[in-house]
């Protein structure tokens, strides 16, 4: 084909009629137009923590310190609050905060940091549970089984670990479709933690049974409600 039979099909330059303008209404729209406010990486990570951390503050006000608290070496102490802490903010990290450069919390790495945490906590509780003779108690002293004493505090570790999973959700509401079980197990492990961290202060039962069952076993349940709760919530 020719140039001249490719003007006598489509004619000759400058013979196309003119695009009508935009629309009055489409032009409104484009006017009306505004960068849109991204989500911030630390955004979740504060709100969760805020009102975890209130409800924590909250049962420490109302419940009783433990009776050995004075009495146990100064190094254990602080030693369990900052392991205790530590666990707490590496696990709720890794569940909300997302890495440089990406937008959404990696479910991998949540699951991976929460896991060493509750492991490095198991540990701790294995090797270096600390007792005050004559202050600490044990389950009997209280009229209670092992078991009891148990449920007692895996109780309160749910108290505060359910608020760390409810802001959560609302924090992360229709951002991991993918992955929920691992964001939720490390949310759980996060606030198992803390509840852990409060039991570090009020429950007198020192003996290494019931803080590797009730206060890590506590953890790692909540960590397991989070996964379910999460993945159930992502399938719906």
């Amino acid at each position: 084909m020719t140039v001249k039979d490719f003007d006598r099909v489509i004619g000759p330059p400058g013979s196309f009629d003119e695009p009508p303008p935009p629309s009055a209404d489409l032009l409104k729209t484009v006017a009306g137009m505004h960068p849109v406010r991204t989500r911030t990486r630390f955004g979740a990570f504060a709100l969760v923590a805020l009102g975890g951390l209130l409800w924590a503050v909250i049962a420490l006000g109302h419940l009783p310190l433990r009776q050995d608290l004075y009495a146990l070496p100064t190094w254990w102490v602080i030693a369990a609050a900052a392991l205790w802490g530590v666990s707490f903010a590496l696990s709720l990290e890794a569940a909300l905060v997302p890495r440089r450069g990406d937008v959404l919390p990696a479910p991998g790495r949540a699951a991976r940091i929460s896991g060493i945490a509750m492991a490095a906590l198991l540990v701790f509780a294995l090797v270096a549970t600390a007792q005050a003779p004559g202050l600490s108690v044990r389950p009997e002293d209280l009229h209670w089984s092992l078991f009891r004493s148990c449920v007692h505090c895996i109780g309160i570790v749910f108290e505060i670990s359910a608020v760390f999973l409810l802001v959560g959700l609302l924090a992360l509401r229709r951002l991991v479709p993918m992955g929920g079980a691992r964001i939720g197990m490390a949310l759980g492990a996060a606030g198992g933690a803390m509840g852990g961290l409060v039991l570090t202060f009020i429950c007198p039962i020192a003996g290494t049974a019931h803080v590797v069952l009730a206060h890590v076993g506590g953890m790692v349940l909540a960590a397991a409600a989070g996964a379910l709760f999460l993945w159930g919530v992502a399938r719906r």
